[in-house]
Parts: structure tokens; sequence; C-alpha cells
């Protein structure tokens, strides 16, 4: 009689299915896998639309402001025919530079002062001393109007207050001051424009 020899242990056999049945053993991982993935290419096809909305947005104001206005920013010319008139109000201003003013040598200043314009338009310069006045010659005073008009005048060395008025404008006046002293050299000491101030 043989000895009973031990039989090594066999692995558990999976049932079979049967012929022409496929295998339909569900797993519970796949469903859960699925709905990740469509979850996750939903918002991704959301972020997309998102990023293309504010290029989109961003854009516009940008290439609004490259573009040229229309026409080429030309005005249309207007026509006038023959048998029609157009007439406006003609304005005339001159501006009025203003340059520097030179300065007296030293002992021979003088002051000079312009008064306010009356409301007539008048404006009066006065020179109100100064050591150097034994040194002037003479103290002219020229006025230029906005319509180009000048007008100028000197001032009586012997008068006890010398002063010249002269007419100016209801607008602002270039008023200029010229010192000729006893050598012969003369200098700009004002250069300014007076305003007109209408009194209540």
């Amino acid at each position: 009689m043989d000895p009973i020899q031990p039989q090594p242990p066999q692995p558990p056999q999976l049932p079979q299915p049967s012929s022409g049945q496929p295998n339909l053993a569900p797993s519970h991982g796949d469903t859960g896998v699925r709905w990740v993935l469509v979850r996750a290419a939903a918002l991704g096809f959301l972020i997309v639309i998102a990023v293309i909305a504010m290029v989109w947005l961003v854009s516009i104001p940008l290439f609004s402001l490259g573009q040229p206005p229309i026409n080429g920013g030309s005005v249309p010319p207007v026509t006038i025919q023959p048998d029609q008139s157009m007439t406006s109000p003609t304005i005339t201003t001159t501006v009025l530079p203003s340059t520097t003013t030179d300065q007296l040598p030293k002992n021979s200043e003088v002051f000079v002062s312009i008064g306010p314009k009356t409301l007539a338009g008048r404006i009066t310069v006065g020179l109100d001393g100064g050591p150097g006045k034994a040194m002037v010659k003479e103290i002219s005073v020229r006025l230029t109007r906005p319509d180009g008009f000048v007008a100028t005048g000197s001032m009586d060395m012997q008068a006890e207050f010398p002063e010249v008025t002269l007419q100016g404008s209801k607008s602002s006046d270039r008023v200029e001051v010229f010192v000729r002293l006893l050598s012969g050299k003369t200098y700009k000491v004002i250069d300014e424009m007076v305003s007109y101030r209408q009194r209540i």
C-alpha cells in the first residue's frame, strides 16, 4: 500500500461564464473615476471660456485707442454759394511781448511808478525820487495798445513832481519807461502790462 502523498493547496477557481455571455461584473471604482473625469473636463472648458472672454474684453479698448479718427481727422470743407453771405465780427488782438529791463548804475537809481488806469483808460507814470535824480536828463514813456497804436510822452524834469499821462485802452496796455542819464546812455527801467480794472 502506497503512503498518502499530501497534495499542495489549489487556488480557488473563479466561476467561468457560460459560453456566449460576457463578464458583466460591475466595478465600483470605474463609476467614480468617470464622474471625476466628466467634472474635470467641464471645469476645464469653463476656464478656457473665461480666459477667452477676458482677453477679448481687454483687447477691445486697446484696439480702439490705436484707430485713427474718421476721415483721418480732416474737417470737411464748407462751400459757400455766391448768393450767400457769411459775416462774423473781426477781432484784432496784438500779442505784446515782454522784454527784460535794465538796471541803472549804482548811485544813479531813480524810482518810477505807474498809477492805476482811470475809467477812461488813461495811465499816469511818475518819478518818485531816488539818489540818481540829479543825474537824469530825460524820462520818456511809451504805451502800446492791443490794436498796435503807440503813444509816447516825456516828463518835465524841472517840475516838482515829474510825471506824464498817456491815453490807454480799456484792456491791457504795454508800458515801457526809459531813463536817459546825463552821460547819454539810456536804460529801460520798466516794461510791463497794465490791465484795466473797471470800478463800480
